[in-house]
C-alpha cells in the first residue's frame, strides 16, 4: 500500500539513448539506430568517473595555484 503524499520511485523496465531519447533495453545506453555497428557501450561508473576526476584536477589546480599566488 503506497504512502499516501510521499513520491514513490519505481525502477524503469527501459532505458533512454543518449543520442535521442528513444527507449532502450534495460543496461543500454544508445538504441540500434544510434549503434548500428554495435560497439561496447561505456557504462554509467566511466561517466562518473570521468567526471569525478575532472572535479578533482580543477581542484589540485586551484590549490596549486592559490599557493603559488599566495
Amino acid at each position: 500500500m503506497p504512502l499516501k503524499g510521499v513520491a514513490v520511485m519505481k525502477r524503469r523496465s527501459y532505458d533512454q539513448c543518449m543520442r535521442c531519447g528513444k527507449a532502450t533495453a534495460y543496461g543500454r545506453s544508445v538504441c540500434r539506430e544510434c549503434n548500428p555497428a554495435g560497439l561496447p557501450e561505456p557504462s554509467p561508473a566511466q561517466y562518473h568517473a570521468t567526471v569525478f576526476l575532472a572535479v578533482l584536477l580543477t581542484l589540485v589546480v586551484l590549490g596549486v595555484l592559490a599557493l603559488v599566488l599566495h
